[in-house]
């Protein structure tokens, strides 16, 4: 084949999976949620397994819902992995401020300053989050239609609900 066959080839074949790597994104904070259960390697590749079918099953329902092409899809995809890392980033600075909270409540919670320095922080956080969904949604906004964006809401709602549905992660060794 020609190479620029050969490229439009590897494009096609690889469209599909950069919708699938924007889902995986999509579903980060669900899936780094929940880590309480008790580990086993057999249940860690069960649990990988179906959650790349859902997300693979999600990817393509998304390009048809959405109506997406593949110009719209590539662009969708670099919207998408473009927050993710600052979406990872308060995911994991909310989790850990959560379980100060915690730590704090089950030491008695009699340090009222700390107490009042973790609000400060929750509140902080929202804020950021807000703010980091209307950057989103400005940005998607470039791409999709507004009822693209609804449609691609609603999809990412259901599949964290598929995920949840999975049971937590079992935890890595």
């Amino acid at each position: 084949m020609s190479p620029p066959r050969v490229r439009r080839l590897r494009r096609m074949l690889l469209r599909p999976l950069a919708l699938v790597a924007v889902l995986a994104g999509l579903a980060l904070p669900v899936g780094l949620a929940a880590q309480d259960a008790p580990p086993g390697r057999g249940r860690i590749q069960d649990r990988e397994q179906l959650e790349r079918r859902i997300r693979a099953q999600m990817g393509r329902m998304m390009q048809e819902r959405l109506g997406l092409d593949e110009q719209q899809a590539a662009q969708l995809s670099d919207v998408v992995q473009g927050f993710d890392a600052r979406r990872r980033e308060l995911f994991t600075q909310e989790q850990a401020t959560r379980r100060r909270v915690e730590a704090l409540l089950l030491e008695g919670g009699a340090d009222q300053t700390e107490a009042r320095s973790l609000l400060g922080r929750m509140t902080e956080l929202r804020i950021q989050e807000a703010e980091l969904f209307r950057e989103e949604q400005e940005a998607l906004l470039q791409v999709l239609t507004p009822r693209q964006v609804l449609e691609l809401q609603s999809l990412r709602q259901d599949l964290g609900r598929r995920i949840r549905e999975l049971g937590p992660p079992p935890r890595r060794r």
